[in-house]
């Protein structure tokens, strides 16, 4: 359930609103539920009777009734406890007095008066201490009015601080609570902190369910190098049920204003996004810069089972805008932006995508190429046309643009039949596969003093044979019971050589040669390079569950042997080669009850070097406890050695305190590229959160290899603070501290089944 409130200020020449939301505290720790009468659970909204016990009675004419000793009164879905009471027949009228409780299905009130008028169908209490049953929310009012409609309070106090936490407290002269709208309304309202009036609303207005309401949500304040004071407040515009849209004014003393808004809706066939961020003139960069934009747009449509549409398109005005002024939607390391339009159909015999593709590359670096348009097809489903023998096929054609390039556009066409033999059972697998590739270019050079073969032909066959074995057995795990599992396989693989130097790279890169990786039949993403292959791959998995099933352990290695040397092509490719009998090697270990042990490395036997590793130690008992430790290496990363170290974690102080820190190192470079540490207090009713942070600043307008502008830093320090149930609470977890930097936190491997 989620509380909020919603504050109107009406001046002569403009109105606006305020509206927040915040989370309700976990039950267990903030909110005591009220112990409801027994009677409570048996009464029932439609039943217009009105029944009465009581210890003794007293009649005066059979009209009249005066009820005293333990008195309980029921009618429909109320129930009220008092010590005595009266009741008129003939003016439907009830009065209680003495010190009395009054339940319904969401409120639990103490008072000092009852008066009630059944014709009408409203109750009256006096003195009245209010409670809600079911989420945090009390207060108290001199008089508390209820029918069935909405509930008037007069000179009323409203909080969800718990009962002996006074920490902050809404008090108003009027309130008013309409049940069907799931708002309320308060007029002349003081909001105190500590007893302390802090601020005078006009008007006021807070939601009593989880309906939504256009205003203000709460603002936002920061400061760094980069932006100076940084001042944000976002209007919330309820514009209908399946969609609605924040415009948020974002003031930088250093930049200037901008204006930011996303766009959200949601249909039986269609759901997504838009997001548009502006700033007519930064203030740091010279006159004649122009403005500085992002766009972005995500779309899924479902128009039928078997028809989809997609659309993930962002867009910035300049290479250094995430950098300069970071994004809601975009990492500020970002160094590329997808765009992408797709429409598939997944029909009983064919599956078909047609799609638009392109990356905005920031930086000085070279353009990628766009898929203007890329069509796919394939078999929905093997075809079997002999016993144990299926029959499958794809096909794509693609048309690439790119007018930086050396070739500013070609054409691929590219067809795969395939014909496998799998013989699977619970134990063993072995699966024998042959296909022919062949794939056609027509190629156009931009200059034509560059020599490009205008055309391409390529056709090469490609064998494999991959079989897996299952063993299991029950082990004893350190004292417990646990079952151990070896799954050994090995792979045959076979692609004879192929120049293919004379074909532009495409959509083609060098895959990564993790533990899996090494079982895949091509090692470039694309069609332009298939490398070549003689090769056995052989590798092997150990897991440890225990007596319930949850994977403790698992321990993965493997390695390519080539039976023939490839062949190193003197073409573009050679810092991508695949000629490396990489050896890779995976560890997870669910060691000691909240710790986890992760571990990966991948290792060229023939040049006797680790290329790729990383290791993590994780401890994590809550989102308030945890801790990690990690490092990761690279050989090369655009021709960069890359080696870092981080350490991140919070703690919990005391009860309410939390303490958050990072640090992640260069250890190439030897210098500091991302640190944070921060304080967060959090009770029932308030938090409080203050982080500082430093780290590095990158300018991707600088020319590729210029160091010193990298190497500054920037700092910034930030203060959030949220009343509950009078904020917004969202995004205030303590892990969110820890995925705001460069270097967003990850949970740990959780092994499971």
């Amino acid at each position: 359930m989620k509380h909020g409130l919603a504050v109107c200020f009406f001046l002569p020449a403009v109105a606006a609103c305020t509206i927040a939301y915040a989370e309700a505290a976990p039950a267990e720790v903030c909110y005591i539920p009220v112990q409801q009468p027994a009677a409570l659970a048996s009464l029932n909204a439609a039943d217009p009777t009105i029944s009465i016990a009581s210890d003794s009675v007293a009649l005066s004419d059979n009209q009249n009734a005066q009820f005293n000793g333990n008195v309980e009164i029921s009618y429909r879905d109320t129930l009220l406890l008092a010590p005595r009471a009266s009741f008129s027949s003939i003016s439907q009228t009830m009065t209680a007095d003495g010190g009395l409780d009054y339940f319904n299905g969401t409120l639990q009130v103490s008072g000092s008066r009852f008066s009630a008028d059944m014709q009408q169908n409203n109750a009256r209490l006096d003195d009245a201490s209010y409670r809600f049953l079911t989420q945090a929310g009390r207060g108290y009012a001199e008089h508390l009015t209820a029918s069935e409609q909405q509930v008037l309070l007069d000179q009323a106090l409203f909080t969800t601080c718990p009962v002996s936490d006074n920490s902050w407290a809404l008090h108003a002269s009027e309130i008013n609570i309409e049940a069907d709208e799931g708002w309320g309304e308060a007029r002349h309202a003081i909001f105190k902190i500590k007893e302390i009036p802090v601020l005078y609303l006009p008007y006021i207005t807070f939601p009593v369910n989880e309906q939504r309401r256009s205003g203000l949500l709460l603002p936002k304040f920061g400061s760094s190098q980069k932006l100076g004071v940084e001042f944000e407040l976002p209007y919330y515009l309820n514009l209908a049920p399946n969609y609605d849209m924040t415009l948020t004014p974002r003031y930088m003393s250093k930049r200037g204003a901008q204006i930011k808004s996303e766009l959200r809706y949601l249909t039986e066939t269609q759901q997504g996004n838009l997001q548009l961020e502006y700033l007519g003139s930064d203030n740091e960069k010279p006159d004649g810069f122009g403005a500085r934009y992002l766009g972005h747009l995500s779309h899924l449509s479902d128009f039928t089972p078997e028809l989809r549409a997609y659309v993930d398109f962002t867009d910035v005005s300049d290479d250094a805008y995430l950098t300069d002024l970071g994004s809601d939607y975009n990492n500020q390391s970002d160094t590329q932006l997808l765009r992408e339009a797709a429409l598939s159909y997944y029909g009983e015999q064919v599956h078909s995508q047609l799609r638009l593709q392109g990356f905005e590359i920031l930086g000085n670096y070279n353009k990628a190429y766009s898929a203007l348009p890329e069509l796919s097809l394939s078999a929905a489903k093997p075809i079997t046309i002999l016993p144990y023998v299926n029959f499958s096929w794809q096909a794509q054609y693609a048309h690439f643009r790119n007018d930086e390039a050396s070739i500013n556009y070609a054409d691929r066409m590219h067809v795969e039949p395939t014909i496998t033999l799998p013989f699977v059972t619970p134990a063993f697998e072995l699966t024998a596969e042959a296909s022919m590739l062949y794939t056609y270019y027509q190629q156009n050079a931009a200059d034509d003093a560059f020599a490009v073969d205008s055309s391409v032909t390529r056709t090469l066959p490609k064998l494999r044979l991959h079989s897996r074995l299952n063993f299991e057995r029950e082990y004893d795990w350190f004292g417990e019971p646990a079952l151990q599992t070896f799954e050994p396989q090995i792979q045959y693989l076979y692609i004879p050589y192929r120049d293919q130097s004379n074909i532009g790279l495409y959509d083609t890169t060098r895959l990564q040669d993790d533990y899996y990786g090494l079982f895949r039949i091509n090692r470039y993403s694309g069609l332009d390079r298939i490398n070549e292959a003689n090769q056995v791959t052989v590798g092997w998995t150990s897991r440890f569950y225990d007596n319930v099933d949850n994977e403790l352990f698992r321990f993965s290695l493997g390695q390519i042997f080539f039976l023939s040397d490839p062949t190193i092509q003197d073409d573009e490719t050679d810092d991508l080669s695949s000629a490396e009998s990489m050896l890779a090697a995976e560890l997870i270990w669910h060691w000691y009850r909240k710790w986890y042990f992760s571990s990966a490395v991948q290792y060229d036997v023939d040049s006797d070097e680790i290329m790729k590793s990383s290791v993590s130690l994780d401890y994590r008992a809550s989102d308030k406890s945890m801790f990690q430790l990690n490092h990761r290496y690279s050989r090369a990363v655009s021709g960069l050695e890359i080696q870092q170290l981080g350490v991140l974690g919070t703690v919990p102080v005391s009860d309410n305190w939390q303490l958050v820190g990072s640090y992640y190192r260069d250890l190439t470079n030897h210098r500091m590229i991302d640190a944070s540490i921060g304080m967060q207090y959090e009770s029932c009713c308030w938090a409080v959160r203050i982080i500082a942070k430093r780290q590095i600043l990158t300018d991707l307008e600088l020319p590729i290899g210029n160091v010193t502008q990298a190497s500054q830093l920037d700092s910034s320090i930030g203060i959030q603070f949220v009343l509950k149930g009078f904020g917004d609470s969202a995004g205030f977890g303590v892990t969110d501290m820890l995925s705001n930097g460069i270097f967003s936190y990850r949970r740990p491997y959780l092994l499971t089944n």
